[in-house]
């Protein structure tokens, strides 16, 4: 019997599970479409109890004043759109025990929760998936991602952090990776060192294809830098940008070896970043996600919101709890 793997528009799912009163966590962030779930969601008159709107800043630098501003209005749309929202400032190299403190004190003992990682950084939004899925009241998880309209040229974000283990995602086991996965997407940096230290017997690269927007030249062009001089041919694997459930069956599926450790770098979609976050809870001890944090982003990161050939936003949601019972 093939299992269920509940996912498609925000339009299409919500109804499919039913009447609830609904605790929100999302972001005000300088991109646009940061709003999207909230106004779709206030439209849809669904009933909300709290929400928890992270509002992340990066380090000072040279577009701060530019994106505090675009973030200004985006915060107070939000706030029309869910009058109840506490809004919640952090900082974008924060410690994670001050986001588990905001969470557990915006949205305690939460039973039916949307988390919408549409602007969230990479690095907050895997950390707070992993301590949603830990609460033992939470009974519906349902992750949202609103997708962009367009994205500029050019390089979207700079000044990396060196690459580390995303907080709750590091690998206790001692032994070396056997795979490494490398997402795909608009941001990459060089990985020769990385391989030359991990130096991985098997590497793949997850790759978004079709991708969630007109974007396949900008991923191929990406994919070529990716890829070390002078290594055998990876494994591409190519995967739907928005399938985060496939996505997940196939990286659980490369760690079919007990004694196989798999690091995963999250730099594509983050549908497919869903997927790591969720592959590392099935692949135990032997698992972790990588990441190298840009601190700085451009104000034109993303460019308005999608929308569907109706004109309709393009939010997309999965279902990973509902009723207490886990769809992965």
């Amino acid at each position: 019997m093939a299992q269920v793997r509940p996912w498609g528009t925000a339009s299409w799912l919500f109804p499919k599970i039913g009447m609830r009163s609904w605790d929100i966590v999302g972001c005000a962030s300088f991109e646009e479409r940061c709003i999207a779930l909230p106004e779709w969601f206030a439209a849809q008159k669904m009933k909300m109890n709290r929400a928890a709107i992270f509002r992340v800043a990066d380090p000072p630098n040279r577009f701060t004043e530019e994106i505090e501003g675009l973030t200004d209005d985006r915060e107070k749309r939000i706030s029309q759109a869910l009058p109840r929202a506490e809004v919640i400032r952090s900082e974008l190299l924060a410690e994670v025990g001050s986001w588990n403190d905001a969470i557990n004190h915006a949205l305690p003992n939460c039973q039916s929760v949307i988390l919408d990682v549409t602007a969230l950084p990479k690095r907050v939004f895997l950390f707070l998936l992993a301590r949603l899925l830990a609460k033992e009241t939470l009974k519906d998880l349902i992750v949202c991602y609103a997708r962009a309209g367009t994205y500029p040229e050019g390089p979207l974000c700079q000044d990396f952090n060196p690459i580390e283990a995303i907080p709750s995602y590091s690998r206790i086991s001692s032994k070396k990776a056997e795979t490494l996965v490398v997402g795909v997407g608009y941001v990459g940096f060089d990985i020769d060192e990385l391989i030359k230290q991990v130096q991985p017997p098997h590497l793949n690269f997850l790759f978004p294809f079709p991708p969630g927007s007109p974007a396949a030249r900008r991923n191929w062009g990406l994919l070529r830098k990716l890829i070390p001089s002078g290594l055998a041919s990876p494994i591409i694997q190519r995967i739907h940008a928005m399938d985060m459930f496939a996505a997940y069956d196939w990286l659980c599926s490369l760690g079919g070896d007990v004694d196989n450790c798999v690091d995963m770098i999250a730099l594509g979609p983050k549908p497919h970043s869903i997927a790591m976050g969720m592959a590392y809870r099935k692949l135990g001890d032997n698992a972790q996600i990588l990441y190298a944090q840009p601190r700085t982003y451009r104000p034109d990161y993303s460019v308005g919101i999608g929308r569907n050939v109706n004109g309709e936003v393009e939010i997309f949601a999965y279902c990973l709890r509902r009723n207490g019972v886990n769809y992965l």
